[in-house]
């Protein structure tokens, strides 16, 4: 692991990453040498000056991450407002699209910051109470928890990155306010997915350059203020057999599958009873979805 770190870290923040070679280097010197109750407190005291470094550098860097946003916000505000020429607006937004892609690769970057020093930490402590006659994992479970940069939802600074693509994309002009993504679904269409497997470490990635072509699809209630949630769940249903799960993974003529499904959190009011049929080319028909909502209380 302490070669990943070495070639994964973000050259300009690699004073701010877990000491992981330190750490491990302090362990083993000392354990040589037999472990004491001195050597136990100053590594817990390396260790915790270790996480309050990397806690406030997570954070210091989320919030400069989300003032860079709302400056661009109000760039383009600006942009949008003035009398100048389309062309002169074109230009003026077209500066606003390199910051925000600087953005993006630094939330990139602090993202993967986040899931490198949360495995170091999880990898020095089970180093340690392998090689120390003492147990920390439960102790230090408690101090990550106080300190919890780990938990960090980088999914509203999606959402803002990628409203602001979609507006400076479009001119300036936001097409997608208010619109329903619901909306031409009806309860019965056809339509065709294609899924992919993304590990991971790459789902981060992934979604910044995605955003950057198309906006991410946002659930929100009418005239709320709350953040979006873009969360899609689904609840699905089978027998003991699990016959309708078989049936759509060997992509069976006629397979079925029937779920629950709602957009947004666990606040949402309404929720659809769905069922997909799938049908094989051969057949000509196209694999359907056919669907009814029903409201919470049911």
């Amino acid at each position: 692991f302490g070669q990943q770190l070495r070639e994964s870290l973000f050259p300009d923040w690699k004073f701010y990453y877990v000491d992981y070679a330190g750490l491990k280097k302090f362990l083993y010197e000392r354990a040589d040498k037999g472990y004491t109750a001195d050597d136990e407190a100053e590594f817990v005291k390396l260790l915790d000056g270790e996480l309050e470094k990397v806690n406030s550098f997570q954070q210091t860097k989320s919030s400069e991450m989300k003032r860079r946003i709302e400056y661009c916000e109000k760039q383009v505000a600006l942009i949008t407002a003035n009398t100048a020429t389309d062309q002169a607006k074109r230009e003026q937004l077209s500066v606003i699209e390199k910051e925000i892609d600087a953005v993006i690769s630094e939330v990139y970057e602090l993202a993967k910051f986040t899931r490198l020093n949360f495995t170091a930490f999880l990898k020095i402590v089970k180093k340690h109470d392998k090689n120390a006659p003492f147990m920390l994992k439960p102790t230090f479970t408690v101090r990550m928890n106080s300190r919890p940069f780990f938990k960090e939802n980088f999914d509203e600074l999606l959402l803002e990155l990628s409203r602001l693509y979609n507006i400076v994309r479009n001119g300036g002009v936001d097409v997608d306010q208010n619109r329903d993504p619901q909306s031409g679904n009806g309860q019965n269409f056809v339509r065709q997915t294609t899924k992919y497997w993304v590990h991971p470490d790459n789902v981060m990635e992934l979604k910044l350059y995605i955003l950057k072509y198309l906006p991410v699809l946002i659930y929100r209630k009418k005239d709320s203020d709350d953040v979006p949630n873009p969360a899609i769940t689904s609840i699905y249903y089978d027998n003991q057999d699990l016959d309708l799960y078989q049936g759509r993974i060997e992509k069976s003529e006629g397979a079925e599958a029937i779920r629950l499904r709602w957009y947004g959190g666990m606040d949402s009011t309404e929720i659809f009873v769905e069922r997909k049929t799938h049908h094989e080319d051969w057949t000509g028909e196209k694999s359907v979805k056919e669907r009814f909502s029903i409201k919470e209380k049911y």
